[in-house]
């Protein structure tokens, strides 16, 4: 694996110079080439320059992605959709596509290597019977020399053709808040490598970002999976975080975002009438997405050392919220090692 520093190459719609000669190279040596970004739609966001809005979800706290092909603009989160505007909603100007998703660099691929046949997977072109079989078959029958793909193209697909795979945004998880964004993008750039020279022929990764000097990046190209998962838990042991201490997540949402808050800190007080000294309650803290679906979202994060203890409070704490009144609509959960903190 390579790193490209997004800092000191040019590029075009995403694809930086070395990876465009990269692609350029192997389809010369008869190659297929997998370019990866975890990204669907055309651009992440519709854009006016003159004032600076930006298209929102009217349902969520949430921007819509532009889907040029489909005519739309759609909420990745909630599934709301409109059709695309010619003018600025505020001031009536232009509007530009910003960034780029999977259906803009299929676009910009297809005008780079006007004779390379493309084939996309993402959720959008496998959505129908049959669709994602048809795109898999066009891959491993030749007929598709340049794969573009979201997540998806990691579920275990075999292509032995492959020779190179360009992961284009390998920084969306590198400052997350969540602790194991790292994790996940840790497994999903190994997870994409994997799919370069998996037969007779060597395979190359080259991965683009703007922060190669970061401690996650240098260790995965320099150590491997193994390298980084040491690291990581080196830092989760000194932090107190999973797997050295046991988490649990109340989510709870609904649309009166003071019952809401209301309902959690009463969650709150009785579980610190519970807790002893070992049981950790934290927040409420509102979501990453405060609304999602017209629905306001929070949460209450309990942490302890141990499964066992972590364990005697929830069977205590549990059947006292259910008696707790809330607003109308409410529902929570409680997500016992959640895989994400939001």
């Amino acid at each position: 694996m390579a790193l490209v520093d997004l800092r000191r190459h040019a590029s075009e719609q995403g694809l930086s110079q070395p990876a465009m000669q990269a692609m350029g190279r192997h389809l010369t040596a008869g190659g297929q080439v997998i370019v990866f970004l975890n990204r669907r739609g055309y651009a992440p966001s519709l854009f006016c320059n003159a004032c600076g809005w930006v298209a929102p979800c009217a349902h969520c706290d949430a921007r819509m992605t532009l889907h040029r092909r489909a005519a739309q603009l759609r909420c990745h989160h909630c599934g709301a959709h409109s059709p695309v505007p010619l003018t600025c909603g505020s001031c009536g100007q232009p509007l530009n596509p910003v960034g780029q998703g999977t259906e803009r660099v299929e676009e910009t691929l297809g005008r780079l290597f006007p004779d390379a046949p493309l084939a996309r997977l993402d959720r959008d072109t496998a959505s129908g019977r049959g669709a994602m079989e048809a795109v898999l078959e066009r891959v491993h029958s030749g007929a598709a020399r340049i794969l573009v793909g979201t997540q998806m193209l990691t579920k275990g697909h075999h292509f032995p053709e492959v020779s190179l795979v360009v992961i284009l945004d390998a920084d969306q998880g590198l400052f997350a808040s969540d602790f194991r964004a790292t994790e996940r993008l840790a497994q999903t750039i190994t997870q994409v490598a994997g799919r370069a020279g998996r037969a007779a022929r060597l395979g190359e990764v080259m991965i683009q970002t703007a922060f190669p000097e970061h401690p996650l990046l240098t260790r995965l190209i320099a150590e491997g999976y193994e390298g980084f998962a040491a690291s990581a838990l080196a830092e989760r042991r000194e932090a107190a975080w999973p797997p050295y201490s046991r988490l649990a997540l109340l989510r709870a949402e609904a649309k009166d975002s003071t019952g809401l808050d209301a309902f959690l800190r009463a969650a709150a007080t009785l579980g610190a009438a519970l807790a002893d000294a070992s049981v950790k309650i934290l927040g409420p803290a509102t979501a990453l997405m405060a609304r999602r679906a017209d629905h306001f979202r929070a949460h209450l994060l309990i942490e302890t050392a141990a499964r066992s203890t972590l364990q005697r409070f929830l069977a205590r704490w549990l059947p006292q919220i259910e008696t707790l009144p809330g607003p109308s609509g409410l529902r929570w959960s409680i997500d016992v090692d959640p895989l994400e903190v939001d």
